[in-house]
């Protein structure tokens, strides 16, 4: 690890240890403050919405004037939504935070593209293996302590110093990005002088970067959107089925994450070979295959033994296929369009259970709300649909992951 894949990777690091604490339980946050099922969805869809029309700014600032500042500096506006999620006395101001942190999430096109640029052709899979598995392992105790504290002080003060301490790390993690990521770039304009002409080119943009998407690589932008849609049915209510359904306390739940982490850790380290060797389409259709029967397994499970080596095989598959994705989006997107390109896939494809990382693009986004929204509704109806649901679409992604995605043959600098 040099350069930029060390500086994003250790400030993942630091992310890690702390965001995990209260991620894997917001929604019983949510809940807690007063908000119902449906809300958790609509505050999930709401977030994505905002995110969505920030996202082609991100990129094309990444790919006209720099990916390097603009992750510095859109970092701190980051941190800052933390103290909203810390002091919300309410789940209408949590959903205010929530919508805040995700629109200013704009600068992940250029993150995502400044690692992808510093990545050289033939070791992708095991430098984006490494850059999963490193994290991962410092987050490994994240979830369990977040479950411990909740045991502890209770669910609202467990979650509000956990938002604190995701604060304060994030203003180191913002000095050591402003500090020392370096451009992969070259700057054609200046931001500050004409932002009305930024704004406009970069909506304008939108369209041909849609172009250059669906004459490339048509099958995987439809896979991703897909995955992007049933992944949003079940992400935000793990925990909550693991709770009302199963019987997990949050504790429980900390024990499955911390177990889980420890095998995303492990496992990344081999997947990465896997994929160089193996090449990203038969890696996708190995990961996509194992995930189908899982889902249906999850709501058959009915104990804490039995939770355990399903979602352990869960989060393997969904590791295998971010570090897949990756590697595919690095070798077919041409370093001058990148930033743009991927503010519309986002770095990789998530089956929308922990794992890899975040998939996001403005091409996702309208579908992730829909499964955000929607999510809710459909636990409410029956808390085993959203993994049922998940099931039948992940075997449509696989039959796409067949039949139309193909390998590049010379991959893009």
């Amino acid at each position: 690890m040099q350069g930029n894949v060390r500086v994003l990777t250790v400030s993942r690091v630091l992310w890690s240890v702390s965001d995990t604490i209260v991620m894997t339980y917001l929604s019983l946050y949510i809940l807690e403050l007063g908000g119902s099922k449906p809300a958790i969805g609509l505050i999930n869809a709401a977030g994505g919405f905002a995110a969505s029309l920030l996202y082609p700014l991100g990129g094309y600032i990444a790919d006209k004037a720099g990916r390097a500042r603009l992750v510095g500096l859109a970092t701190v506006l980051y941190i800052s939504s933390f103290l909203i999620l810390a002091l919300a006395p309410s789940w209408q101001w949590l959903a205010v935070g929530i919508v805040y942190q995700q629109g200013v999430l704009f600068y992940m096109p250029a993150l995502n593209a400044i690692m992808a640029d510093s990545i050289p052709i033939g070791a992708r899979g095991r430098i984006y293996a490494f850059t999963v598995a490193v994290p991962n392992a410092a987050r490994i105790v994240a979830p369990y302590l977040g479950g411990y504290l909740i045991a502890v002080y209770t669910l609202q003060p467990a979650m509000r110093l956990g938002y604190t301490l995701a604060f304060l790390i994030g203003m180191v993690v913002a000095f050591i990005r402003v500090r020392y990521l370096k451009e992969t770039v070259k700057s054609e304009e200046k931001i500050g002088r004409n932002i009305p002409g930024i704004l406009k080119e970069s909506y304008s943009n939108v369209f041909s970067s849609l172009r250059w998407v669906f004459s490339n690589i048509r099958g995987f932008a439809v896979m991703a959107m897909l995955l992007a849609f049933i992944g949003n049915l079940v992400m935000p209510f793990w925990v909550v089925y693991a709770k009302e359904v199963i019987g997990l306390s949050a504790y429980d739940w900390g024990v499955v994450q911390l177990l889980g982490g420890i095998t995303t850790t492990l496992a990344s380290l081999v997947i990465g070979n896997l994929v160089d060797k193996l090449g990203t389409k038969k890696c996708m259709e190995i990961s996509l295959g194992l995930a189908i029967p899982l889902m249906v397994l999850f709501t058959q499970a009915s104990s804490f033994i039995q939770v355990i080596p399903i979602y352990l095989a869960l989060v393997v598959s969904g590791a295998f296929l971010w570090i897949t994705s990756s590697v595919f989006l690095a070798d077919n997107i041409p370093r001058a369009m990148r930033g743009r390109v991927m503010a519309g896939l986002g770095q990789g494809v998530s089956t929308g259970v922990g794992g890899g990382g975040w998939a996001s693009g403005f091409i996702s986004f309208i579908p992730m709300s829909i499964g955000s929204f929607t999510s809710g509704y459909i636990y409410s109806i029956n808390p085993a649909y959203p993994w049922l649901i998940q099931s039948v679409f992940l075997t449509v992604a696989l039959l796409l992951s067949v039949l139309v995605i193909h390998d590049r043959e010379k991959a893009e600098q």
